[in-house]
């Protein structure tokens, strides 16, 4: 089963990264985590709300947003561990991948903007 969506709804570039060993090493020789850019697509993008939470006391805002994008075989195997989001040169946690009822059609993932 195929979904049906606007394709002219999908109008935001965002780039998936993906979690790699970089050459860089801190002062005790430690190697620090690098990002490599996996996958560039279009999105549709929803969102912006932020949630509390609460660190060193304060109430903080959380920008929570959704990213509808086609689904294609690259994007299979993505998870929430080892990759993030980058949209107008701000990274995004990833949260949750939504495969929309299981048709390998579209993607909605949520993410969180990094602190």
């Amino acid at each position: 089963m195929k979904l049906e969506t606007d394709v002219g709804r999908l109008n935001k570039r965002i780039t998936i990264q993906q979690l790699s060993a970089a050459d860089e090493f801190d002062t005790i020789g430690n190697q620090l985590p690098g990002w490599t850019d996996y996958h560039s697509c279009w999105a549709a993008i929803t969102g912006g709300k932020g949630s509390e939470s609460q660190q060193a006391r304060e109430p903080k805002q959380k920008v929570e947003k959704n990213f509808k994008i086609r689904y294609c075989a690259k994007l299979e195997n993505i998870n929430d561990i080892n990759y993030r989001i980058k949209y107008k040169n701000q990274y995004y946690d990833i949260k949750d991948i939504d495969n929309i009822s299981e048709a390998d059609s579209l993607l909605i993932i949520r993410a969180v903007l990094e602190d």
